[in-house]
């Protein structure tokens, strides 16, 4: 697929000549679902970028549970750390579905932000959001309520490229359990209050949100609104 690199934060503000001296750089893998993109502890993958398709990030632990960090759609971009130091690559990488990358190799890396000034600043500063988007997850699974995660979750999930559904995507309550390092049955409890509550409404297999304001009010304060602390227990 044809893809205009300045969509991507990292490449935004690069004029067009220098745009396609990054797009000759780059190469392009197409996966299909269930295809490895890269293991944790494995050779150097460079800096990626999803084009089409889902792409699952995530971990093992000792005890062999699969913790999900996150799951890519386009535009997103992974593995940034590791293509500046050329170090290991700190997760696993699975496309879910039929998927295109594009990546760029750590040494071509290296030797495009030494040329362009524009595409290192953009790295900079994408680099500490990223950091900062760490610090938010840790903070929440340190500080909020399962509900008040799980709203945020589904705020999420269902607003992709400022277009916003009532639905997220296809999660099941195992990649939630997995996204917000806790148990499906925790998981399970918490989707039920806020059912029980109207923030959310089933429909045949789907859920849905119901009430995106009152959703909001719990993804932002880590309280109930009001009217409803009576119908779902903390």
């Amino acid at each position: 697929m044809d893809i205009d690199l300045a969509l991507i934060p990292y490449f935004s503000g690069i004029d067009r000549n220098r745009l396609y001296r990054i797009e000759q750089a780059a190469h392009r893998h197409m996966y299909q679902a269930g295809a490895v993109v890269f293991t944790e502890g494995g050779d150097c993958a460079g800096f990626q970028v999803v084009l089409e398709g889902l792409v699952r990030i995530y971990r093992v632990n000792t005890e062999g549970r699969l913790h999900t960090l996150s799951l890519l759609r386009p535009f997103s971009t992974f593995n940034e750390v590791a293509a500046v130091d050329g170090g290991p690559n700190p997760y696993n990488a699975v496309a879910v579905t039929n998927a295109e990358v594009l990546a760029i190799s750590h040494p071509r890396l290296i030797n495009l932000m030494t040329t362009e000034q524009s595409l290192l600043n953009n790295y900079v500063q994408s680099l500490a959001r990223v950091n900062r988007e760490y610090i938010e997850r840790l903070e929440d699974m340190t500080f909020r309520s399962i509900p008040s995660r799980l709203a945020k979750l589904f705020l999420h999930e269902s607003t992709y490229a400022d277009q916003i559904s009532e639905t997220p995507t296809g999660l099941t309550q195992e990649d939630i359990a997995s996204i917000l390092g806790t148990t499906r049955e925790v998981v399970g409890r918490a989707l039920r209050g806020l059912l029980n509550a109207g923030l959310l409404v089933k429909k045949g297999r789907h859920v849905y949100i119901a009430d995106r304001t009152g959703l909001e009010y719990l993804a932002e304060t880590n309280t109930m609104p009001e009217r409803l602390r009576k119908i779902i227990t903390p």
